[in-house]
């Protein structure tokens, strides 16, 4: 739920005219971010909030986190040299830093998701 409470806090602080846009339905009413957040922080209707952030797209669902879980872990258990992340900017990772990031599921840890959830559209595109 922090992982919630910090996306719904910092998309307040930078979105204030988006804040009060009502996205979901909890309790059969229409709540806004801003009212998500502080149903959060006091521990109400918390399945039903991260639920309904999940449905308007702005939760991951936790089998995406599970799913990018699983493949790096996958990967570390190949034979072999590992190979390493390397972003611009960014100084070289392992992939057991990486998985560390995914399983924290902090700013690094959200990169990687998106990047995996990128991996996940292409692969249902060329299904098609």
């Amino acid at each position: 739920m922090s992982y919630q409470v910090q996306k719904l806090s910092l998309f307040v602080a930078q979105n204030p005219a988006l804040a009060d846009l009502p996205f979901g339905i909890v309790k059969g009413l229409p709540i806004t971010p801003r009212q998500a957040l502080d149903m959060l922080r006091m521990g109400e209707s918390v399945a039903e909030v991260i639920q309904a952030m999940a449905i308007a797209g702005m939760n991951p669902p936790p089998e995406d986190w599970r799913l990018i879980e699983a493949y790096y872990e996958s990967l570390l258990r190949q034979p072999g040299l590992k190979p390493k992340i390397y972003s611009i900017g960014q100084p070289e990772m392992t992939l057991e830093e990486a998985l560390m990031h995914v399983r924290l599921r902090d700013e690094k840890g959200q990169e990687f998701l998106k990047s995996y959830q990128g991996m996940l559209k292409e692969m249902a595109r060329r299904m098609k």
